[in-house]
C-alpha cells in the first residue's frame, strides 16, 4: 500500500508500542475478518486515490467489520469520507497516518492523532517507545496523550487542523514538556498523580537516552577502528 518518506520507520516503532489490554480485547472478535479485508486491499494495491472505490466494492458485512474494528460509532458512509479517511480505515492501528499532512489523522469520519509523534528523529522515538513500554497500561496511555497531544483547534464549532503538523518533536522538546508537568508554570496545575508518573518517566527516558548515546559512541569508535585497520592492511600490502 501507499507509503511516504520516513513512514516505514514510524510504522516499525508504532507497531512495537504496547497497547492497552482493553484496546486489543475489544477488537479481537473482528480481527480475523479485518485481516482478510486488509489482505484483499493489499493484493488490490489500494492507495489513497482509490481507497473509496475499494470500500464501495465491499459488502455491508465487510464495512461493518471495518466499523467495529476501528470502533466507529456510526455505519461507514463512503460518500462522506475524504481520501485519507477512507484509506486509514483499511490499515492497522500502527499504520494509520496523516498522509495529507494537514495535522489530523482522518480515520473514517473520526479525526485523531498518531500514537507517537510523526515528526520525530528515529532514535529519539525508539527510546521513547522503550520508555513507554516499561510503564503500566494506564500510565502509558496517559503519557502518550500528554507527550503527543491532538493538534486540533476549534473554530466556529468545527474541529480544524492545528497548523503545526510540520513541527519536529525531539527528546529535548519532550523533556521540556514533561518538566512543565512536573513543575507547572504560574497559573497551570498538575495533579500529584501526574507529577509522580512523569517524574518516573523523565528518569527512565533520560537513562534510556543516555544508553542509546553511549551505544552510538561505541559503535562509532568500533567502526573507526575497523576502518583504520583496513587502511593499515592496504598500506602494508602496497608497501
Amino acid at each position: 500500500m501507499q507509503l511516504q518518506s520516513n513512514y516505514d520507520q514510524h510504522v516499525e516503532l508504532s507497531k512495537k508500542l504496547k497497547m492497552h489490554e482493553d484496546y486489543t480485547n475489544v477488537r479481537a472478535p473482528y480481527k480475523e475478518d479485518f485481516e482478510a479485508i486488509y489482505d484483499k486491499a493489499k493484493d488490490s494495491d489500494v492507495s489513497m486515490s482509490n481507497a473509496k472505490d475499494f470500500l464501495n466494492s465491499l459488502t455491508k458485512d465487510e464495512l461493518r467489520t471495518l466499523q467495529n474494528y476501528t470502533r466507529l460509532a456510526d455505519e461507514i458512509d463512503v460518500g462522506k469520507l475524504n481520501e485519507e479517511g477512507a484509506y486509514n480505515l483499511l490499515l492497522h492501528h500502527y499504520e494509520k497516518f496523516d498522509f495529507n499532512n494537514d495535522g489530523i489523522v482522518s480515520d473514517g469520519l473520526a479525526q485523531t492523532q498518531t500514537m507517537l509523534p510523526a515528526n520525530m528523529p528515529y532514535e529519539d522515538k525508539k527510546v521513547l517507545v522503550e520508555t513507554l513500554n516499561d510503564m503500566s497500561d494506564k500510565d502509558r496511555f496517559m503519557g502518550m496523550m500528554l507527550i503527543n497531544p491532538p493538534k486540533f483547534r476549534f473554530e466556529n464549532g468545527q474541529i480544524l487542523p492545528g497548523n503545526n503538523s510540520d513541527k519536529v518533536i525531539t527528546y529535548e522538546k519532550i523533556m521540556e514538556n514533561v518538566q512543565r508537568i512536573i513543575t507547572p508554570p504560574p497559573g497551570a496545575y498538575s495533579s500529584p498523580e501526574l507529577k509522580s508518573i512523569f517524574a518516573m518517566f523523565k528518569t527512565s527516558y533520560a537513562e534510556n537516552y543516555e544508553k542509546m548515546q553511549e551505544q552510538k559512541a561505541q559503535n562509532s569508535f568500533a567502526k573507526s577502528n575497523e576502518l583504520q585497520a583496513v587502511k593499515a592492511k592496504i598500506q602494508s600490502q602496497t608497501a
